[in-house]
């Protein structure tokens, strides 16, 4: 309960220092984009709710397909600059103001590839803004080109959901607030937090991830 309120106070702090980066940017998207500006959209949460997402929209309207494929069309010029940067993230305080999430956990997955059975980690955890998988991946259109198929993301799922697992075991305090660091830390330096940070003390874990890692990351 004490993180609970810790993290909905921290939420609310950033959200008010970072307020005219939240008025441009909803002026440019304006600008660049049109209306609407936010993008919102059905996740799994804690012990299997539902809730809507918030995120900068950085595709055209009502863009279909649930999930970014390589090279996807639909971003917008504005949207590729948002999403690479990850600004497109930052209404997910919001969320965390309402409880959703949280800024540690793993990241909330969309119904369509929800199943109770894998996703068993929700009792004990909150989704979050940040993981281990969002660090390791954190392009992860790229991931999906280099594992190319028809469905990549199919085969990069099952290593996310083990991640999050490893993730609930793990979890705590101190856990947490590293990688709250390492997360700011890889808007700048990204390979040096996946490949040096991460990867070595997750594969010395779970190695059996360690060949999908050098092949895909």
């Amino acid at each position: 309960m004490l993180l609970e309120i810790f993290s909905r106070v921290i939420a609310f702090l950033i959200i008010l220092i970072l307020l005219p980066i939240f008025t441009f940017i909803c002026v440019a998207c304006i600008f660049f984009q049109g209306f609407p500006i936010f993008f919102k959209q059905e996740r799994i949460g804690y012990n299997f709710k539902i809730f809507n997402i918030y995120k900068f929209r950085s595709m055209v309207n009502n863009s279909g397909k649930i999930i970014t494929e390589p090279n996807d069309l639909r971003i917008t010029k504005f949207g590729k600059f948002i999403r690479k940067t990850k600004i497109d993230e930052l209404p997910q305080l919001f969320n965390i103001l309402k409880g959703d999430m949280r800024f540690i956990g793993p990241r909330p997955e969309v119904p369509n590839y929800f199943d109770k059975s894998s996703f068993q980690f929700l009792i004990d955890v909150k989704p979050g803004i940040s993981d281990y998988s969002s660090i390791l991946f954190r392009d992860e259109e790229k991931t999906l080109e280099r594992i190319g198929g028809n469905n990549p993301y199919l085969q990069l799922l099952p290593l996310k959901l083990t991640l999050a697992e490893y993730y609930s075991r793990k979890k705590n305090i101190f856990l947490d607030f590293k990688l709250a660091i390492i997360t700011i830390i890889s808007i700048f330096f990204p390979n040096y937090c996946s490949k040096t940070l991460i990867a070595p003390s997750v594969v010395i874990d779970l190695p059996d991830l360690e060949e999908f890692l050098k092949k895909y990351m």
